[in-house]
């Protein structure tokens, strides 16, 4: 599937985190949301990707950004991944992979694992960026920089 378009309304989600509780992107309504998809807890580039995005955790705050991972790991390996890495943000397990195919991070349910995509979803709930990440390591600091 495609990335989602600019302006439209994404889809919305209910998802398990890496503790199990219930986490939907509504709970952030208000707010600016990057979704950021990645193949795997525990890869390398999945780890140097979120050491970005914990890095610049604080930076995303000043401006008022929420930062929600999304893989298909399962939420144990999600919470131990995200202990190891010191991570601070949501870690969603795509359960039926329907996220991702919809937010143009798989083509199918049957594949491995999710593509490296990323959305930004604005203020007014509607995608404001897209990205299909080819630099892992300098993702976060490149979406960061596109915030307002």
């Amino acid at each position: 599937m495609a990335l989602p378009v600019i302006g439209a309304t994404p889809h919305a989600f209910t998802l398990p985190n890496q503790d199990g509780k219930e986490v939907s992107l509504a709970d952030y309504a208000g707010k600016q949301v990057l979704v950021w998809f990645f193949p795997r807890a525990y890869g390398r580039n999945c780890t140097l990707e979120a050491g970005g995005f914990r890095d610049r955790a604080p930076d995303f705050a000043d401006k008022d950004t929420v930062l929600l991972g999304i893989t298909w790991s399962a939420p144990e390996e999600l919470k131990s991944w995200s202990h190891e890495v010191g991570l601070t943000t949501e870690l969603l397990y795509d359960v039926d992979r329907s996220v991702a195919l919809a937010y143009g991070a798989a083509e199918s349910a049957d594949q491995e694992r999710p593509k490296r995509v990323s959305v930004l979803i604005g203020a007014d709930g509607k995608v404001a960026r897209a990205y299909q990440v080819d630099d892992a390591e300098g993702h976060p600091a490149a979406a960061l920089a596109d915030l307002v």
